[in-house]
């Protein structure tokens, strides 16, 4: 009796323990769910971020498109505007210096010369390539031999754009020139700015003595001049486009350069420095070489091999400057 209720007591006692572990494995299954739970659904969280991180990627890079494809219109845009305004700038300056009066009528001085007008040219265009146009303005002159002789050791063609000279030894240069295959242009008869430039009038006159003078000593008429200082300087400001106009409707074709010896100076300078000056041309498609021809540039002389042989190593050609060269011009004040 006293056995049974002992083990009576022991049941009784572990009961309440039972119960504890019971619920704290209950408890324990419980908390495990919800870590499963939360384990899942930081998960999907975390799926959910990703998936909102590649949407938003994906809108910058959709909008980055869209950003650079604006900027690309609006710069058509403004190019097309300068464009415009360009064109607006240059119908404008070109409308204040028309050769027509307010009448309709030619000037005056387009019946001046009647025999004063360009050959036809048949030649063929210089298109394409490198190539190199070596100019001497201001002869012929006693330089003029040492040229030719340089320019015939190299095979090069260049352009002689004279002046008016009367002297015997002068006018056999001139023949020699020709003779040589270079190109003879017209430089006016005086080089005197003052009378040069004094009038559009006085811009013929100069340049018809100077085209009749050069077919009566080398039997050739020349299509091709260059004006005295270049085609805008400070002399013809108030004349330059009507000359412009006049002589291009005699069909004649002007030059001024895009490389020079920058060799007008009151003494000679060095040949390496009109060499290096000269040579800066190089990477242009068509370099119009501006140098001088008169007695005194002997340095100028001095730098043509080095000026020659420095763009034959860069790839260039030679050629002698005819209407079939597209001419390289200086711009008007005002219109870029």
């Amino acid at each position: 009796m006293i056995k049974h209720h002992k083990h009576k007591a022991e049941r009784a006692a572990r009961t309440p323990f039972k119960r504890l572990f019971l619920g704290a494995l209950a408890a324990a299954g419980v908390l495990a769910a919800a870590c499963g739970w939360l384990s899942l659904h930081q998960q999907s969280v975390l799926d959910r971020e990703n998936e909102l991180d590649q949407q938003v990627a994906r809108l910058e890079q959709e909008l980055a498109g869209w950003q650079s494809s604006f900027q690309r219109q609006q710069q058509e845009l403004e190019q097309q505007q300068a464009e415009l305004d360009q064109a607006e700038k240059t119908i404008d300056l070109l409308s204040r210096y028309s050769m027509a009066s307010p009448s309709g009528e030619a000037p005056e001085y387009a019946a001046l010369f009647p025999d004063f007008y360009a050959p036809p040219f048949d030649g063929e265009a210089v298109t394409g390539g490198k190539v190199c146009c070596l100019t001497f303005d201001d002869g012929p002159s006693p330089n003029t031999d040492r040229i030719l002789e340089i320019l015939d050791r190299y095979g090069v063609k260049a352009t002689f754009f004279v002046v008016g000279r009367t002297g015997e030894a002068d006018q056999e240069r001139m023949r020699r020139i020709v003779a040589a295959g270079h190109a003879i242009g017209m430089h006016s008869w005086s080089h005197d700015y003052n009378k040069v430039y004094a009038s559009v009038e006085d811009f013929l006159a100069e340049f018809d003595r100077l085209y009749q003078w050069i077919y009566e000593i080398t039997g050739v008429y020349p299509s091709v001049f260059r004006f005295p200082g270049g085609s805008i300087n400070s002399y013809d400001r108030g004349v330059y486009q009507e000359i412009i106009a006049e002589m291009t409707r005699r069909g004649f074709v002007y030059y001024d350069w895009n490389a020079s010896a920058q060799d007008a100076t009151r003494t000679p300078r060095p040949a390496s420095d009109i060499a290096q000056d000269c040579l800066k041309g190089v990477g242009r498609d068509l370099v119009v070489v501006l140098a001088h021809d008169s007695a005194a540039r002997t340095t100028t002389a001095d730098a043509l091999p080095a000026i020659i042989e420095g763009y034959q190593a860069a790839g260039y050609t030679f050629a002698a400057i005819t209407p079939g060269v597209t001419p390289v011009t200086m711009g008007y004040p005002g219109v870029e």
